[in-house]
């Protein structure tokens, strides 16, 4: 509410003024990026899952991360720990190829149910923002959800 909070107190501020009524409309651009108008702020990109080439895209925005990782509920991934006999560290590695910020990895899965998160610098996870399904579980206590079928031999999400 705080851009319709600058825009009442100019409002208020030139109210009766055919200037001021005039400097309104060229001064309230200025009044909305000085007042931090969520209208003009940058928005957190946001990906859900695709599917692409009979595999499942996921994406993550984070353009200041050294390192993506996408564990997950699937017995190869095992919340990124892999089968835990071998010690594989890279277990849900995702790339950000071209240094834009958004990092990828796909990922062959059956029709089901999967949990998964992102797991940044291997220090915090992260739920999906791109997908509004949420269930508890997971390292973190919630983690993201996507559901798998086959429909007309197709795999497709719901």
């Amino acid at each position: 509410m705080r851009c319709l909070h600058c825009l009442r107190r100019v409002r208020d501020f030139v109210r009766g003024s055919a200037v001021g009524l005039a400097l309104v409309g060229l001064a309230g651009g200025c009044v909305f990026v000085a007042s931090g108008c969520g209208y003009l702020a940058p928005r957190k990109m946001s990906y859900g899952p695709i599917l692409k080439d009979g595999e499942v895209l996921f994406r993550y925005y984070a353009p200041s991360a050294r390192r993506v990782q996408l564990a997950g509920s699937w017995p190869e991934n095992n919340w990124a720990r892999g089968d835990g006999s071998v010690g594989e560290a890279n277990i849900g590695l995702m790339e950000d190829k071209n240094g834009d910020g958004i990092w990828e990895i796909a990922v062959a899965l059956q029709p089901g149910r999967y949990e998964y998160l992102f797991w940044v610098d291997e220090i915090t996870w992260h739920l999906d923002p791109g997908n509004p399904e949420e269930v508890p579980g997971g390292p973190s206590g919630a983690c993201s959800q996507i559901i798998l079928y086959s429909a007309d031999g197709r795999l497709e999400i719901r």
